[in-house]
């Protein structure tokens, strides 16, 4: 190697090194201002709601503050026709959405209870697509009366409550896999305990199962000991609650319809009769029989533009960051969004966000869940 050179790498290292020190120092003299640290995270994901014969998804980047008329990103239909979409869930791995259709046929119509699995992919393809999809798996069952909510164990069973039938429904993977008419195992309670139009039902992190247990006002608690499980369990099984929650004699559950179950363990209600209030009970409340007071209460006022703010609500969900959803299944359809610091204090609050108006299309909304964002 020439001087000539040996020279020129020389200089391009001290360069290069000069200007690693630059940037080094500007770093050290500009750090990153209080500002950008607290920028706030944003939500992930997307809300989506049974609507009746739909379901709609809104990304949650449209949860801003204030009152917004705002159209879904995604508007789900079925080559087979829903008849009246009552509850929507993920599977655990956010790849699949099922969608428990309550069917028509009490009122003349020809859908059929069911439960459907439509993929996540779909979705993409659906602004391409002149005519909705045909649902990857449909199951029938023969006791179907009017189901309306599911929830998946950590085994991958999935659990739906039938209001109609006054029971909940244990399909395994298996099932849920073939598809079709199958047999499910069938949890009802005890002749002294009744299920009474079952709703919202929440697996806690040790595998217990709450339940809405709307037409007696009351929250039932199945201990994850007790509860048989479908891969191994056929036929009918009668569980007594090992945990009953009840009205406190001032209005705390009131037809409780949603069920969710915060980072600490707390479990949120809401209550779709009057006073159309979202409850908070703390875990400490859910290990004995009673009537608690609810740590934190949310109740309905108006916003700015005159729209009340919680109606009848049913379906509710956390978002990744905490934040509370709530859909409102009476006029104005809509969808209230409460942050973590009013979760805190509760009261008549208005929500952060409240999405209300024609362009959302609601008109028959009840359940909801959180899943990937609709691109």
């Amino acid at each position: 190697m020439d001087s000539m050179t040996k020279r020129s790498i020389g200089s391009f290292r001290r360069r290069i090194l000069l200007g690693a020190m630059v940037l080094l120092a500007g770093a050290i003299a500009y750090p990153q201002t209080s500002a950008a640290k607290g920028e706030p995270k944003k939500p992930k994901g997307a809300l989506y709601v049974a609507n009746g014969t739909n379901v709609l998804a809104f990304n949650l980047d449209h949860f801003k503050k204030g009152t917004h008329n705002v159209k879904p990103d995604l508007t789900l239909s079925s080559a087979t026709g829903f008849g009246n979409v009552q509850g929507v869930v993920f599977d655990a791995a956010l790849k699949n959405l099922w969608v428990i259709d309550g069917g028509n046929t009490s009122v003349g119509g020809t859908a059929a209870p069911a439960v459907e699995k439509f993929p996540y992919s779909v979705f993409f393809k659906l602004k391409h697509k002149k005519f909705p999809p045909l649902p990857k798996i449909r199951i029938f069952f023969s006791g179907f009366v009017f189901p309306q909510q599911a929830a998946f164990d950590a085994p991958g069973n999935l659990w739906v409550s039938d209001s109609g039938a006054n029971a909940i429904y244990g399909f395994n993977p298996a099932q849920l896999a073939a598809g079709g008419a199958q047999t499910p195992l069938s949890i009802t309670s005890s002749s002294l305990f009744p299920f009474r139009i079952p709703r919202g039902m929440a697996f806690d992190s040790s595998g217990n199962l709450l339940v809405a247990n709307s037409g007696d006002d009351s929250i039932f608690k199945f201990n994850a000991s007790t509860l048989p499980s479908p891969a191994t369990t056929t036929g009918v099984v009668a569980l007594t609650p090992n945990v009953i929650l009840s009205d406190n004699g001032a209005n705390s559950i009131q037809a409780p319809w949603g069920l969710g179950l915060d980072g600490a363990g707390s479990l949120w209600s809401s209550n779709a009769n009057p006073p159309s209030t979202v409850v908070k009970f703390a875990k400490t409340d859910l290990g004995v029989t009673g009537s608690p007071d609810p740590a934190v209460k949310l109740s309905p006022t108006t916003d700015s533009m005159g729209n009340t703010t919680l109606t009848a609500p049913n379906g509710i969900a956390f978002d990744n960051l905490g934040n509370l959803v709530v859909i409102n299944s009476a006029t104005p359809f809509s969808i209230a969004y409460f942050s973590t610091g009013q979760l805190t204090t509760g009261g008549a609050l208005v929500p952060n966000t409240l999405l209300v108006g024609n362009n959302t299309t609601l008109n028959a909304p009840a359940g909801c869940t959180v899943g990937p964002s609709v691109k």
